[in-house]
């Protein structure tokens, strides 16, 4: 295997072992915005979430689908993090229940703004994906080479 294949392995792995990612945008003053999100990752590391239409993150999504997002481990010691940056496109209707379906398999954390009559999902498809590891004592950071 690769270096390239086997830090994809590892970035895949750690993402499907957790479940919360702190997601930031651009909001419509152009200043970043910030917000904790439930996500969940398909074997080609897109990145799936869901909001509701009402909040301010779909509007600032709608005009500028940059996203960027970390995804850390909750211990002190050692730090492991993903940075992810990517494109959010939104889940077409007509692909909403299987993705939903999809995500519910794959994160079973109590989702707050599933059923709601605007509920929406966004994929995201990486463009950067940046593994920091410092379990050996000294801090890592390796950019995953994207296909």
């Amino acid at each position: 295997m690769s270096d390239n294949n086997a830090l994809r392995e590892t970035v895949k792995h750690f993402l499907n072992a957790h479940h919360k990612a702190v997601f930031a945008v651009i909001d419509k003053n152009g200043k970043p915005a910030t917000s904790l999100m439930l996500y969940t990752i398909d074997d080609d590391l897109n990145i799936y979430f869901g909001t509701r239409r009402a909040f301010s993150k779909y509007g600032d999504i709608m005009k500028d689908p940059s996203i960027s997002l970390s995804v850390i481990e909750e211990v002190i010691d050692p730090l492991k993090v993903v940075d992810i940056r990517g494109e959010a496109v939104v889940v077409p209707d007509n692909e909403l229940a299987s993705t939903h379906a999809f995500f519910k398999s794959k994160n079973d954390s109590k989702y707050y703004v599933e059923g709601a009559d605007d509920f929406v999902m966004f994929k995201i498809t990486p463009t950067f994906v940046r593994w920091l590891d410092a379990t050996s004592g000294e801090l890592t950071m390796v950019n995953l080479e994207l296909s």
